[in-house]
């Protein structure tokens, strides 16, 4: 599960702009304060305007109360639908997923669970045009999603990344400070750290020590090593293999299975603006 949430789902918005982030990602960003508050003005702006027009026919506390839980049911669902894609990123890395389809997956149950709520509520009265709403709410998502990935969700990535500068993993029962570290190698049942003004040797599994890791903090392009995110890291050629070129000028080889995943993860977390 652990690596599931890990897995860097690989999408592209309304506009067609390309979108990579892991479970984990999303959901910090989820928490943060930023996004709270732009979830909070679009539910305002839901519960004001009443686009569905059933406040004449149910109780106004429900059609207050009901936002919320829309809103609230809604991301679940999402989560659920990108947990899916993360699976299936596991099996086909290659694949990229529509955000749109995704959103549009998540609406349907949201708007049949509020067609059925406001029918209770409104003793079957309330004339409710299932197909209507869902294309109407459909537009309205997508509009807003598409201020989100663009406008808010970057900036709060950085704001994370900014806060996350005390990081530090777990390696033989000693803390490292991980925003000084450039590499792991795996030697047998050693690991040989190298970080930027210093070497260290550590009794510890390579996998132990990724599994603590996100790609916002790194990339595992060789099952015998681990990579620092760095601005200096640069891919080249060598008789005819992918290699990664550090700071320090080691050569780190990539598995020919992981090329596709090493040139994503330079092109979303190394060098975005390439």
């Amino acid at each position: 599960m652990d690596h599931l949430l890990k897995t860097e789902i690989k999408l592209w918005d309304l506009l067609g702009e390309r979108l990579a982030f892991s479970l984990s990602t999303y959901v910090h960003v989820l928490r943060h304060d930023r996004t709270l508050l732009f979830l909070l003005l679009c539910m305002l702006a839901f519960v004001a305007s009443d686009p569905s027009g059933a406040r004449s026919y149910v109780p106004f506390w429900f059609s207050i109360g009901f936002w919320p839980i829309s809103f609230a049911f809604y991301l679940i669902v999402k989560l659920l639908c990108l947990a899916v894609c993360a699976s299936l990123t596991q099996s086909i890395p290659k694949l990229r997923f529509p955000m749109p389809v995704v959103g549009f997956l998540a609406l349907i149950p949201t708007v049949k669970l509020c067609e059925t709520s406001v029918g209770i509520m409104s003793n079957g009265t309330f004339p409710y045009d299932y197909a209507g709403q869902l294309f109407f709410y459909f537009v309205a998502v997508q509009g807003l999603e598409t201020v989100f990935y663009r406008f808010i969700m970057p900036e709060v990535r950085k704001d994370i990344d900014a806060k996350a500068t005390d990081r530090h993993l777990v390696v033989g029962g000693e803390k490292i400070d991980l925003t000084k570290l450039l590499h792991i190698e795996a030697r047998e049942h050693h690991v040989q750290l190298t970080f930027e003004d210093a070497k260290s040797r550590a009794r510890a599994r390579l996998g132990d020590i990724v599994a603590q890791t996100q790609l916002e903090d790194g990339m595992q392009p060789h099952r015998s090593w681990w990579v620092a995110k760095d601005t200096a890291i640069r891919a080249e050629r060598k008789d005819g293999r992918l290699i990664l070129r550090l700071r320090d000028d080691t050569e780190v080889p990539v598995a020919r299975t992981r090329v596709d995943d090493v040139l994503d993860w330079l092109q979303t977390h190394v060098h975005p603006a390439e």
